[in-house]
Order: C-alpha cells, then sequence, then structure tokens
C-alpha cells in the first residue's frame, strides 16, 4: 500500500475510535462499552504504531497535519480513560493507547517547522505533555518513566520555542517567544507548575527525574541552564 494510502486508512481508524470515545464520554459511560473490546483496544494500539513509524520514517507530517480532525484525535487520546479502572488487561492496553498517541505527537514536534509547532500549540499540546508529569493531582500516570520523558519533552520544547532550533537533524526556525508563553499558558493552566516543583527532589529513575524537574523548572523560567 502507498504511504498516503496507508495514512489515509490509517488516519480513518483513529478519527473513527476517537469520535466514539468522546460520544462515550459526553454520555458518561465510563464502562467498557463495545467500541472499547480488547480486540478493538489492541487494534488502536497498532494502529497508532503503525502511524509512529510512518511520521518517524516515511516523511508523513505534511499530510498528517492537512489531515482533517487527526492531530485533534491524537490530543484527545492522550487522556483516553485516565483515572477509570476496570481490570489490569483494560487498564494496560488503556494506557497503551493514551503512550501510543503521546509517542506520535512527540514525532510530530521534534520532526515539525514552524508551522507544525503552530498547529500543535493552537490544539493544546502544551497540556498533554502536561499529562505525563502530573501525579500529585491525580491526572497523571504514576510512572518515572512516564515522568522522566515528560520532563525532557517540556524541557526541550520550551528551549527551542525560546531560543529557536538550528541543527542538521530537525527543521530550523527562529526563536517563536509568543508561542512558548501560549505554550507555558497552557502548562500553568494543566496544573504542571506545582507538579514541577513537587518532583525537583525526586530521586526516581537513577536521578534524572530530579535533573530534569530542575532542568524543566528552569525552561518554565525561561533561565537557562548552558551545559559546557
Amino acid at each position: 500500500m502507498q504511504s498516503k494510502q496507508k495514512i489515509q486508512v490509517i488516519a480513518k481508524a483513529i478519527i473513527s475510535f476517537t469520535d466514539s470515545y468522546t460520544y462515550n464520554k459526553q454520555g458518561k459511560r465510563n464502562e467498557q462499552s463495545e467500541f472499547e473490546s480488547t480486540l478493538q483496544l489492541a487494534y488502536i494500539v497498532s494502529t497508532l504504531q503503525s502511524l509512529e513509524n510512518q511520521i518517524q520514517y516515511n516523511n508523513a507530517l505534511k499530510q498528517i497535519i492537512k489531515t482533517k480532525k487527526l492531530l485533534k484525535s491524537l490530543i484527545a487520546l492522550t487522556k483516553f480513560r485516565l483515572g477509570t479502572h476496570i481490570d489490569l488487561d483494560v487498564d494496560r492496553q488503556r494506557l497503551e493507547v493514551r503512550s501510543g498517541s503521546q509517542r506520535c505527537l512527540s514525532w510530530i514536534q521534534c520532526k515539525g517547522d514552524e508551522q507544525i509547532q503552530t498547529e500543535l500549540i493552537n490544539n493544546g499540546y502544551g497540556r498533554v505533555i502536561s499529562i505525563q508529569i502530573s501525579t500529585a493531582g491525580g491526572i497523571g500516570e504514576e510512572q518515572d518513566w512516564e515522568i522522566f520523558n515528560g520532563f525532557i519533552q517540556i524541557s526541550n520544547f520550551l528551549r527551542a520555542l525560546h531560543q529557536g532550533r538550528n541543527n542538521y537533524y530537525q527543521p530550523s526556525f527562529q526563536p517563536l517567544p509568543l508561542l512558548a508563553r501560549r505554550s507555558e499558558e497552557q502548562i500553568e493552566e494543566e496544573g504542571a507548575n506545582e507538579e514541577i516543583e513537587a518532583q525537583m527532589n525526586n530521586k526516581g529513575n537513577y536521578g534524572n527525574i530530579k535533573y530534569y524537574a530542575n532542568s524543566t523548572k528552569s525552561a518554565t523560567l525561561n533561565h537557562f541552564i548552558h551545559r559546557n
């Protein structure tokens, strides 16, 4: 299957799944519904993995951004069934859906130019990257690895917006202070600043959480730590 056609199939599956989830959520149906069978969850996890591969290896960003509702669907799935529990197997699959959508968005941000950074922020990307470290309030994943990755993403994301990006493996852009400010507002609205403070003495992940919590705090204050 051609890459363009494959992305269309992937996008249709993700958007359809997200629409069903949104419908059930609006109806306040917290139990496991028909659209959320074990097989369906496994399929959407696999589909998200396929999308991640397309982003990484097939230069599919422009088509993904142009696909109506796909970016919004990925962002919605980062909170898929967050805080609800049925059993260990279903909870694990739900976590894989959230993690898969977060990875897709992370790759989009990593490989995206100025236009894509703008699209992400317009769709609330600052809130998305805050979820992974929001543990004290009980709205995020209480896992050291998720927290560690969340700090890295926030720190690198804000530094790129404040300082610009100019390296050989990512699209370059000039400093984007207005986008940085909007992102910081989204992070603050999600309550992440308090979570950053709470994690600054966390010695988990071999001390990496503490280090990156402090680095992220520096980035949110726009006080940059430069390594020699």
